[in-house]
């Protein structure tokens, strides 16, 4: 079967009435894989598959045939592609995460509960937000360091310096600007989309130390990736 024929029976195969919290506008996500393309539109009755790119997507999949074909069948993870830069995407990852429960069913594995904290932010922050020209306006004058903590021993740092995100495992050389931390499952509610980094420390679920109004800015920078 070829690669665009799995596409279609991917998508053509889900239930859209199983998916929680679609947009009432629906979801257009747009894949480049080589030389070809296709448009999944996602709304609340129906799925269908366009073979070009339309105006105004939600996302957008830039990828090789070979990368994508290994992630439809399994045998490696978005966030593992993302990391290796096999593999880009454009707009809020809450989109693509609606439909975890339908890759799940088909043996896709996103990456994002299974991989560590240090993984899933080095493939967010390094290879989504590096290659974000909105967002790198965003930090062209910040210059800062976040240590992140799930309290399970998983400890990252985030550098962001030089209009660049830098993530490196273990903590941070020296006092971070701030810390965040909480619970592997917030994380997971905060890459799922279905909560916002302030509002978990506001709900006591994530604790933030150290520059509070830095620590703001970052979270506007996470908003606009989850």
């Amino acid at each position: 079967m070829s690669l665009k024929n799995k596409l279609h029976e991917l998508f053509e195969s889900i239930d859209v009435r199983g998916i929680e919290d679609l947009p009432k506008k629906g979801l257009k996500i747009g894949i480049n894989f080589g030389i070809n393309y296709i448009t999944v539109v996602l709304d609340k009755s129906k799925i269908s598959v366009v073979e070009n790119k339309l105006d105004n997507l939600d996302n957008e999949i830039i990828t090789d045939e070979e990368s994508l074909n290994q992630l439809l069948e399994g045998k490696v993870s978005l966030i593992d592609l993302i990391i290796q830069g096999k593999l880009y995407i454009s707009g809020k990852l809450s989109n693509l995460l609606k439909l975890v429960e339908v890759f799940r069913a088909k043996a896709i594995n996103l990456g994002f509960e299974g991989s560590s904290l240090y993984n899933v932010l080095k493939a967010v922050f390094e290879g989504i937000c590096n290659k974000n020209e909105d967002i790198l306006r965003h930090i062209k004058n910040f210059n800062v360091t976040f240590q992140f903590s799930d309290f399970e021993g998983s400890i990252c740092c985030l550098i962001i310096n030089e209009g660049r995100f830098i993530v490196k495992n273990g903590k941070c050389e020296g006092k971070p600007t701030a810390s965040i931390s909480a619970k592997r499952e917030v994380w997971n509610k905060i890459f799922n989309g279905e909560e916002s980094v302030g509002t978990v420390a506001m709900n006591g679920e994530a604790k933030i130390e150290g520059n509070l109004i830095q620590a703001f800015k970052l979270k506007t920078i996470i908003d606009k990736i989850f």
